[in-house]
């Protein structure tokens, strides 16, 4: 494997990162860097941890950037100029400064107290993205390194610990200051958009994914699916749990949001043939028989549709760092994507496996709730309840299968529930389990028509 193709097979990190090539930071801003960091006390509070001593260019650069550092961990302040003159001095009597290097630290230090301190807050914006860029740079070249070690000696390269590392590259600065929302500077806003939601002039539910029916929207906190949220359909084993989610997948698509769909249990031609007969209204044994009618049906809804993408991965095999990967392939491709669907989250691999099954399932489902947060979508997922939830009337959240952990990290968990009278009727109860922002223990009874793979075809009553 060439090196660009090691680089590329890491995905999301070096998408989100800056590329490879010229540095877009010159010598100029580096030096400007610097002035902050030995003089600007306020820049140090904000950024200290943001700078690294070996993402300068320039030796002495390095060098004053890690005495600074020094200094400020342990007094809490920036050196005075005569501070900095004493620890190089001390540094050239010690040897760890070479008189040779002697020049460049002087003319340096002489740039970075000229340096205007004005221009602090454009700094304090930019060397994240500095810092990203550096840190990057750094990682490809161990990179290449260690591929080139590893042809010479034939041992392998460890990809989940390099992933790891692209990870982190693109998390610096992810939590920067400048990210802060003021809570009590901001009433004001919050108060023009309730009243524009109250007089009309807003939709209600105009930041949200709509289900599809109005009577669902509507019991809903966002009045449809949250964005930055995660929706968890909870069921035994052939539940509807996957016609729950195409259903929905469909009918976000057709309201015109761009819609990703993953599944792992059944292949994308299964789930495109579910589809089908969803939004033609016709029956599965009937697809090849009424086959004009069906694609009819399809490309009049096609003409006013978002996007509805479906890929297929293998059970076990899809990790929440690949949906990342392909979203971001999406959007570098210009589909950015309102909803991803999940089918399912229960047999997804995460991305670092350990021995504990707990510690697995946690954390799959802590990154699938990330990467909704990141790029500002509606997820939606499944799991499974256990014995006692698929044999119970109602499966409350003490039903779910193996990790609790699931239900804590869910925005709002939605059993699905019938009996067999139910079943035969075919009716089920959506039973809202536990919700973070809105009333639990709202039970949705519906009818519904699964030879027709239509999970709900009306709402019957809401209790």
């Amino acid at each position: 494997m060439s090196a660009s193709a090691v680089i590329a097979s890491l995905g999301a990190a070096a998408v989100a990162a800056p590329s490879s090539g010229p540095s877009p930071f010159e010598p100029e801003f580096e030096t400007k860097i610097v002035a902050h960091v030995l003089r600007d006390a306020t820049f140090m509070q904000q950024c200290e941890e943001l700078v690294a001593p070996d993402f300068f260019s320039e030796q002495s650069a390095r060098y004053l950037v890690s005495i600074a550092k020094k200094h400020y961990r342990k007094y809490e302040s920036v050196p005075s100029s005569r501070t900095l003159v004493k620890y190089v001095k001390d540094a050239i009597k010690t040897g760890r400064i070479k008189k040779a290097m002697v020049p460049d630290i002087q003319a340096l230090l002489k740039e970075a107290f000229e340096e205007p301190l004005s221009d602090g807050k454009f700094v304090t914006e930019e060397v994240s993205t500095f810092a990203r860029h550096r840190a990057l740079q750094k990682m490809m070249e161990k990179v290449i390194d260690d591929m080139e070690k590893a042809e010479t000696t034939g041992v392998a390269l460890d990809y989940g610990e390099i992933e790891k590392h692209m990870k982190d590259v693109v998390m610096i600065g992810a939590n920067d200051a400048s990210n802060g929302y003021d809570f009590f500077g901001n009433i004001a806003e919050r108060t023009e958009v309730r009243e524009e939601i109250a007089s009309g002039k807003i939709k209600p539910g105009e930041r949200s994914i709509s289900t599809g029916y109005p009577a669902f929207d509507s019991l809903l906190y966002h009045k449809g699916w949250g964005r930055k949220e995660m929706v968890v359909f909870m069921g035994p084993p052939k539940s509807g749990k996957s016609t729950a989610l195409g259903q929905f997948a469909i009918n976000a698509a057709v309201a015109g949001y761009d819609t990703l769909y993953i599944t792992l249990e059944v292949s994308d031609q299964v789930m495109s043939d579910r589809m089908d007969a969803s939004m033609s209204g016709t029956p599965m044994a009937e697809l090849t028989d009424r086959s004009s009618l069906v694609r009819e049906e399809i490309e009049k809804l096609a003409a006013s549709s978002g996007k509805l993408i479906l890929h297929q991965y293998p059970t076990g095999s899809f990790t929440p760092n690949q949906l990342v990967r392909l979203i971001e392939h999406y959007k570098a491709r210009g589909t950015v994507f309102d909803m991803v669907v999940v089918d399912y989250g229960d047999i997804m691999a995460p991305n670092h496996r350990t021995t504990d099954p707990i510690e697995n399932s946690k954390s799959i489902y802590v990154d699938l709730r990330a990467a909704a947060m990141a790029y500002d979508v509606a997820l939606l997922t499944a799991t499974q309840t256990n014995r006692d939830g698929a044999k119970a009337a109602v499966a409350t959240m003490t039903e779910v299968a193996e990790d609790f952990n699931k239900i804590r990290i869910a925005d709002l968990v939605i059993s699905i529930n019938k009996s067999e009278e139910e079943k035969a009727n075919q009716e089920a109860r959506l039973y809202f389990a536990a919700s973070r922002n809105q009333k639990s223990d709202i039970c949705i009874r519906v009818k519904q028509d699964l030879e027709r793979m239509q999970f709900l075809k009306k709402i019957i009553d809401v209790t």
